[in-house]
C-alpha cells in the first residue's frame, strides 16, 4: 500500500512540473524590422552595435538639443511626431534614440546580458554628439514614465546637462488594471528568476481589455502589435529596471542641473507621492513641479503641458 501511495505521489510530481514547465514557456517578441524609407542614422558604440538615431533639426539657427530618453519598450518615432514637433516648436532639435534591443538597433530584443550597456549607449551617443560641447546650444533630456529612471541614470554619467523634464516619473506606483501582474504571473515570474532569468515573460504592453482609461488602453492597444517596440521582458531585465526605479532618489539629491517635473492628475499607474518625494530631494534649486489636469499617464499629459514646456524651456 504505501508502494502504491509512493508511486502516485511520484506520477503528481511529475504532472505537476510538466504543467509547470509548459505554463512557463518563454514568450516570443517580434523579429527587428527592416529599415524602408527611413530618415536616420545609425551610431556604432564601443561593444560594435549599431544604435539607430533619429535627428529632428526645424531649422539651422536652433536653440537646444533635446534628447528624448526611452524605456526598456523603445520607441516608435513615427507614432511620436505630435510630440518632437511639440518639443521642437521650430525652435529645437530633437533626437530620439532606439535603445539597443529595441526599434532598429542591434540587439537581443527582451533581454541583455550586461544592463550597464543599455545606459552607457546613451551616455556615448550623447557625449559624442555635436552640440554635447556647443555653446550655442542647451542639452536638455526628456522623459516620460520609465524612462525618467534611465534619465536620471544617464545624467549622472555626463557633465554637459543643462536641464531635464520628467513626465510621470515611476517612483511608486499604483496597482493598475491590465497592468499589474496577478499572483499567477508572479509566480511565474518567480520561477523564471531562478531557473531562466534571462528568457523573455514579463509583459510590458499590458491587457489593453482590463485597462480603465480610454486613452491608456489605445496606448496599449498600439504598443502591442508594434515591431518597433518590445513587449516580453526577461527576469533579469525586469528587476534591474526595478532597482533603476528606486535609486531615482538617489541620482535626485546628486543633480546640478533644472528640472521641470510633471505629473498628470488622472494617471493610473505612478503614484503622485512618489513625485512629491523626488521633487523634494531635487537638489539643484531651479526646479519646477506642475500637475496636469486631465492628464493620464499617456501622452495627454505632454500634450496638456505644452505651455509649460515652452515657457520653461525659454527661461532656462
Amino acid at each position: 500500500m504505501k508502494i502504491n501511495n509512493i508511486f502516485r505521489l511520484k506520477n503528481h510530481l511529475m504532472l505537476l512540473f510538466s504543467v509547470t514547465l509548459i505554463s512557463c514557456a518563454p514568450m516570443k517578441n517580434l523579429e527587428k524590422p527592416a529599415i524602408i524609407n527611413e530618415q536616420g542614422r545609425f551610431f556604432k558604440v564601443s561593444d560594435g552595435s549599431q544604435i539607430f538615431i533619429y535627428d529632428y533639426q526645424c531649422k539651422v539657427d536652433y536653440e537646444s538639443t533635446i534628447f528624448i530618453i526611452s524605456g526598456i519598450t523603445g520607441i516608435n518615432h513615427n507614432n511620436e511626431k505630435d510630440i518632437i514637433e511639440q518639443l521642437s516648436n521650430n525652435r529645437n532639435r530633437i533626437v530620439i534614440i532606439h535603445p539597443r534591443g529595441t526599434g532598429y538597433s542591434d540587439g537581443k530584443r527582451g533581454d541583455i546580458s550586461n544592463f550597464s550597456d543599455f545606459l552607457n549607449d546613451y551616455v556615448e551617443i550623447i557625449k559624442s554628439d555635436k552640440d554635447y560641447h556647443s555653446k550655442q546650444h542647451k542639452i536638455i533630456l526628456f522623459g516620460h514614465s520609465m524612462s525618467t529612471a534611465v534619465l536620471l541614470s544617464v545624467a549622472d554619467k555626463i557633465e554637459n546637462v543643462d536641464g531635464a523634464i520628467l513626465v510621470n516619473p515611476p517612483y511608486i506606483l499604483k496597482k493598475a488594471k491590465g497592468m499589474s501582474p496577478s499572483l499567477g504571473k508572479y509566480l511565474k515570474y518567480a520561477w523564471f528568476y531562478l531557473f531562466q532569468k534571462h528568457k523573455p515573460i514579463v509583459n510590458m504592453a499590458g491587457d489593453p481589455s482590463l485597462i480603465e482609461n480610454e486613452e491608456d488602453r489605445r496606448d496599449s492597444g498600439l504598443r502591442i502589435n508594434d515591431p518597433l517596440l518590445v513587449k516580453y521582458f526577461s527576469m533579469y531585465v525586469m528587476i534591474k529596471s526595478k532597482k533603476l526605479m528606486k535609486s531615482m532618489i538617489n541620482y535626485s539629491k546628486t543633480t546640478d542641473y533644472p528640472l521641470l517635473l510633471i505629473y498628470g492628475e488622472k494617471d493610473n499607474i505612478v503614484d503622485k507621492m512618489g513625485c512629491d518625494i523626488l521633487f523634494d530631494a531635487w537638489k539643484f534649486e531651479k526646479k519646477q513641479y506642475v500637475v496636469i489636469k486631465n492628464g493620464t499617464h499617456g501622452k495627454s499629459t505632454v500634450i496638456l503641458s505644452k505651455d509649460t514646456i515652452n515657457k520653461w524651456l525659454n527661461e532656462l
